[in-house]
């Protein structure tokens, strides 16, 4: 029987993201007001080009969710762009999972003088009903990830001496 658990997370939206946002619409407002002000061609193709760059490239890269995805043993992580876009990020086999604990779990405290790359496809706040989970995979991964209890209560039925609760 195969287990099946979906979650959808939203990156919280950091000031930086909302400055690059607002610093392009000031600049397709200020070109389309040009262009209607001076009448130069010039200024509408402008205006148009940046706001195809707008809509294609600055805002997906600043509306970002991520889904986890747990199938037969699989944790699949896919980051979803401006709710249009789906692209796979990774895919983790949990028979190479070290360990699944909380952020603040003192289980951690023995990878700390490990040189681990870390991978963050949480929400980025910390105050949220989902507890922010650490997951040390083989090969030198630390992947932060927002979990519900239920998702993580799924992956520790099929591994449960690799993930805990505390």
């Amino acid at each position: 029987m195969d287990t099946y658990i979906e979650y959808m997370v939203k990156k919280k939206t950091t000031a930086g993201d909302m400055a690059i946002r607002y610093v392009c619409m000031f600049l397709i407002i200020l070109s389309a007001v040009g262009a209607i002000i001076v009448m130069y061609p010039i200024l509408l193709v402008v205006t148009v080009g940046l706001w195809a760059a707008y809509r294609y490239l600055v805002f997906p890269l600043t509306d970002i969710e991520y889904e986890y995805l747990y199938v037969d043993r699989t944790l699949t992580v896919d980051k979803i762009m401006a709710k249009e876009k789906r692209k796979t990020v990774a895919t983790y086999e949990i028979d190479r999972l070290e360990i699944l604990c909380p952020a603040d779990s003192y289980r951690l405290g023995e990878f700390k003088n490990r040189e681990l790359k870390t991978l963050d496809y949480s929400s980025g706040k910390e105050n949220t009903e989902d507890k922010r989970y650490v997951m040390i995979y083989e090969g030198g991964l630390k992947i932060v990830l927002d979990l519900t209890k239920e998702f993580v209560k799924i992956i520790q039925n099929n591994s449960p001496r690799k993930v805990f609760f505390d």
